[in-house]
Parts: C-alpha cells; structure tokens; sequence
C-alpha cells in the first residue's frame, strides 16, 4: 500500500473519531468499511502525529482522537 493511500485511510478514521468517540479498533473498521490491515496503518499515522490515543483494556486495543 502506498503512503497516499494510508495518508487518506488516515483522513478518513480521524474524521470518524470525531464522531464517535473511543472504540475498539476491529469496531471501527467494521463501521468504515476498510481492512483491519488498513484501519492499523491508517491509526499507526495517526499516533506518529499525536492525533490519537490508544489504550488497551481487557485485551482489546481502544482507540480516539486526541
């Protein structure tokens, strides 16, 4: 996958964040519709720039915006 694509996936999952919160990552590529491999690269962005928090509780990954 190339940077533009992640770039854009990355978009894509911070705008839904805004919307709705803290949520389990394989929830949130459910409800965008994208590949678990993709919504990780896209959020992997996204923490290198500090735009979302993750957490792990229970033994599922918790993520939203910062």
């Amino acid at each position: 996958m190339e940077k533009g694509r992640i770039g854009f996936n990355a978009g894509f999952v911070l705008s839904k964040l805004e919307k709705i919160g803290l949520i389990t990552i394989p929830e949130l590529a459910r409800r965008l519709d994208l590949s678990f491999d993709d919504t990780i690269l896209a959020i992997g962005w996204l923490a290198r720039e500090g735009k979302v928090f993750i957490k792990r509780h229970n033994g599922l990954l918790y993520v939203r915006k910062e």
